[in-house]
């Protein structure tokens, strides 16, 4: 085991940062906003910190001649999981998997594409209410 994995400081070897791509910054940042209420602070030309209220999460950058491909899938954890992929269609995403059960008390999880074709995980311990 590395000396690094021994230390006490529990931020070695976990997730410490994550950035989504986008072909064009100004759509993301809208479609993002409308689905998830994140806001934005400009760090570099075609980045942004993204911030969940006061907390900045992770970042959201311009690559728009990079083809859009499957890789690590982050999950968002969100309250009612069928009103945001309502909110996902009504603002040009669409929906790729619909709610999913995880299994045992793990809750369930579904899946979005935005605008440019990216795939978002959505994950939530809420039950489905019927509407």
């Amino acid at each position: 085991m590395s000396e690094q994995t021994t230390t006490e400081d529990s931020r070695f070897n976990t997730v410490t940062w994550w950035e989504i791509p986008a072909t064009d910054l100004e759509e993301a940042k809208t479609f993002y906003t409308a689905v998830l209420g994140w806001t934005y602070q400009p760090f570099a030309e075609a980045y942004v910190g993204i911030f969940n209220g006061s907390d900045m999460i992770g970042g959201l950058f311009e690559e728009s001649d990079t083809p859009v491909q499957e890789g690590i899938r982050i999950y968002v954890y969100v309250a009612d999981l069928e009103g945001v992929l309502r909110t996902v269609e009504a603002n040009g995403g669409k929906t790729r998997t619909p709610r999913q059960e995880v299994g045992g008390d793990m809750g369930w999880w579904a899946s979005f594409t935005a605008p440019d074709g990216r795939l978002i995980g959505l994950s939530t311990q809420t039950p489905a209410v019927d509407k």
